[in-house]
């Protein structure tokens, strides 16, 4: 991930993740020349806290970056 993850009510980066979960679907590893060209999609939603001002905020991963819902 090549975003830093920022408190959205402090705007600090200082922050423990309590838990995450994670969507449940099956993506098979498909090769061509050698490379997988069917990586896991599935959705990493994680829970924080932010350590300077206690705000609980929620960011989700896919794919290794950010995930946005459209």
């Amino acid at each position: 991930m090549n975003k830093i993850i920022k408190c959205p009510q402090c705007h600090n980066s200082y922050y423990i993740e309590k838990y995450n979960t994670t969507t449940a679907a099956y993506y098979p590893p498909i090769y061509k020349d050698g490379v997988n060209i069917n990586p896991d999609g599935n959705i990493t939603t994680h829970y924080c806290q932010c350590c300077n001002c206690g705000y609980e905020f929620i960011y989700a991963t896919q794919y290794g970056e950010l995930y946005t819902h459209d």
